[in-house]
């Protein structure tokens, strides 16, 4: 036997041992890192992990007459791998409007352009012949590259586009004079231990995975416009009046609301320093994307709150949006309440970036420091500004690959949406619909959780991708109880913070924090096509003593809760966590008194998925 196969045995050897008796199913390319010792069995990164990392200097100018953006890119990259590369690609995002390139959501005749232009490149300070570019819709393949292990490559690029005005797709025209800029620069793309080079296309749905870099950005745009983006601004001075600048340093110091652009200053033109142009600064450090949103009629409502209790470090929240809409009026304290609940319970982890700013948009999507919402209203107001908000956790401070595993991000800001709608608006019910899990597991359209995102499409996309690991998520804190998950929790923050998990970093992090096996779990959830079907099998009772069989006729771990209804209108609810399934156990028994005459008996509670809710009842038919 070769020395590689020796090693490669006790490699995985070690991690089966390491994570108990059942053994996730590990993809060859994920095997790959174990060996290479990029990542452990126990889910932290190991001790030969490694990313690349960009820096990026970026001017651009955006004219909302014409919508023509031009720009230039001046980028570093370090290619920190073990490996030569001898190409590099760029991810080219507004190509997705590119009349030929490939798309999987409508877009308008009136939208399609000629992508992105690049006017010229340098690598090195040497000029590119444009036969060595070729685009492929949004990737663009730089041949000709050679980054030696360690060592650090420059690129300056002049490009140009046409933002779209309508075929809103996560960036565009809002109206005439808003606008949500997002995914405006060609970018280098990741490469990585897992896969090298991500080279999946940007087609609409799926969204995407980005290295963490450095950008000064510069934006410059007509003299009337606010200019908010990811980052902070550092020429205030240059583009506000004075009475701006002391209502954000008020903002950024208050727990209160302060109005910082009000109707009245619009009407006034009251805001910014009567230039015809303005060129905004903003720079961010160690963030896997900048966007920036621009109008001339919105107004800004903010407030601020301490974060860290330890170094007192506040955070900004602000509102902008337009005036006529009054259901964003509530939205900054929707988004406070959010930004204070992450800070101090879901998970308890210091909101990581000095400002959140809600920008009402087209679309409900997440940025760094940015989110781009419609004006919703009620609950859905509360449930999409919070599960925005809580993509700053997934996948920008984690930096997961939502290109290939959505769930890994989705899955998490669903699942906040159970908790934190609760605590923000406590006075509102709000049941959360569980159709799209329901109507489609077991189904020929249904897929296991693990399947890659650019495979999902049908009825069951939403429920794989979003739906359905929110619960499985759901269903683990129930059993660890709040403070053991969210220990976990922030075990798996701390390890890959900054850095690229694996949807197997994330499960074993979970296990080692928590300090479970929750493998049977996460494959029975996770890597199978499972039906999660519960059902009241026989119920036996003397006076006010019952016995009831609840039986898994679906193979979906889900867990048992069984609402007790008294004749009198009251209830009472007897529940067991997954745990009860563990040993793959097909039945559980309840044994319990009631406390007095029993009217029925109903398995589920607004959590918990099951295909068929017919045999979830039984009613006392005994006088």
């Amino acid at each position: 036997m070769h020395y590689f196969s020796f090693t490669f045995l006790f490699t995985i050897l070690g991690i089966t041992m390491a994570m108990g008796q059942q053994q996730l199913p590990v993809a060859v390319n994920f095997k790959k890192a174990y060996l290479q010792q990029t990542r452990n069995a126990n889910g932290s990164p190991g001790k030969a992990y490694w990313q690349n990392k960009g820096s990026y200097t970026i001017k651009v100018t955006f004219d909302p007459n014409t919508n023509a953006l031009s720009g230039n890119v001046d980028a570093n990259y370090t290619n920190n791998s073990p490996d030569t590369l001898r190409q590099v690609i760029f991810k080219l995002y507004p190509n997705l409007y590119q009349a030929q390139a490939m798309r999987n959501v409508p877009v308008l005749p009136e939208d399609l352009t000629k992508g992105v232009e690049i006017k010229k490149m340098l690598v090195n300070n040497n000029l590119v012949d444009s036969k060595k570019l070729l685009i492929r819709g949004t990737n663009m393949y730089v041949k000709g590259v050679t980054i030696l292990p360690g060592q650090s490559a420059h690129f300056d690029i002049d490009y140009g586009y046409q933002v779209n005005k309508t075929s809103f797709v996560r960036t565009g025209q809002v109206d005439t004079g808003a606008f949500m800029i997002a995914y405006f620069f060609p970018r280098i793309a990741v490469y990585d231990d897992i896969d090298g080079w991500n080279e999946y296309p940007y087609a609409g749905k799926e969204e995407f995975y980005n290295d963490y870099c450095d950008f000064k950005v510069s934006i410059t745009l007509p003299g009337d416009y606010q200019v908010w983006a990811t980052g902070e601004l550092q020429n205030p001075a240059a583009v506000y009046k004075p009475e701006i600048i002391e209502r954000i340093a008020t903002a950024a110091q208050s727990d209160g609301f302060t109005d910082i652009i009000t109707s009245a200053d619009l009407a006034a033109h009251n805001i910014t320093l009567n230039h015809p142009a303005n060129t905004w600064i903003f720079e961010a450090d160690n963030v896997t994307d900048f966007a920036f949103a621009a109008s001339n009629h919105y107004v800004w409502k903010a407030s601020s709150l301490v974060v860290d209790p330890k170094t007192k470090r506040r955070t900004r929240v602000d509102a902008v949006y337009n005036p006529q809409h009054k259901s964003f009026e509530p939205v900054v304290d929707y988004a406070r309440k959010t930004v204070d609940l992450i800070s101090t319970k879901v998970p308890g982890l210091p909101f990581p970036y000095p400002h959140e700013t809600i920008f009402e948009g087209l679309d409900a999507m997440e940025y760094p420091m940015m989110v781009n919402n419609l004006p919703f209203e009620g609950t859905e107001a509360v449930a999409f500004t919070a599960h925005e908000i809580y993509h700053t956790l997934f996948p920008f401070l984690v930096g997961t690959n939502e290109t290939k595993y959505s769930f890994m991000d989705e899955g998490w800001a669903t699942f906040s949406e159970f908790t934190l709608q609760k605590e923000i608006t406590p006075d509102v019910v709000d049941v959360y619909d569980l159709s799209p899990v329901n109507s489609s597991a077991g189904t020929d359209q249904d897929v296991p959780i693990m399947t890659l995102t650019p495979q999902l499409y049908g009825k069951a996309r939403f429920s794989n991708k979003d739906l359905k690991p929110a619960l499985g998520f759901h269903y683990v804190k129930e059993m660890l109880g709040d403070q053991l998950f969210y220990k976990a929790m922030n075990h798996y923050i701390s390890q890959w913070q900054g850095k690229h998990p694996t949807p197997y970093d994330l499960f074993y992090c979970l296990n080692k924090g928590a300090g479970v096996d929750l493998n049977w779990f996460w494959q029975n959830w996770f890597f199978e096509k499972n039906v999660p079907d519960l059902a009241i099998e026989k119920v036996t009772h003397q006076q006010y003593k019952y016995t009831v069989v609840i039986t898994r006729r679906g193979q979906g771990i889900i867990p048992v809760h069984l609402t007790i209804f008294y004749k009198d209108g009251a209830t009472e609810t007897i529940s067991r966590d997954i745990a009860c399934w563990e040993k793959g156990n097909r039945t559980i028994t309840l044994d319990f008194t009631a406390k007095k005459a029993v009217s029925k008996l109903v398995l589920g509670d607004a959590y918990d998925a099951d295909v068929d809710s017919s045999n979830n009842t039984w009613n006392n038919n005994a006088r």
